[in-house]
């Protein structure tokens, strides 16, 4: 048997496993007792991720090199080439 290393695990893990269970949680309370834990309704959780995903894509879109000229492209060549010879 394995032994589990909690000391080793990610907080990106961590915050995973956090809101599965806050959804399960939210789920079992509205599906069996009819309560709702996260005040939010479908339309609102749906609004916030399009507007979080939205928000990531610009972001990445506008921080990345974005080499559409031919001089862009060939520059970022020479760049990897000099990136390579000082290792």
């Amino acid at each position: 048997m394995k032994k589990v290393n909690l000391k080793g695990v990610s907080k990106a893990v961590w915050i995973r496993i956090v809101a599965l269970f806050l959804v399960l949680a939210n789920l079992i309370s509205v599906h069996i007792f009819d309560f709702q834990l996260i005040p939010f309704t479908d339309e609102e959780i749906y609004e916030a991720v399009s507007w979080i995903v939205g928000v990531i894509a610009i972001w990445i879109s506008t921080y990345k090199n974005n080499s559409f000229t031919e001089e862009a492209q060939e520059a970022d060549k020479v760049l990897q080439d000099l990136k390579a010879n000082r290792n």
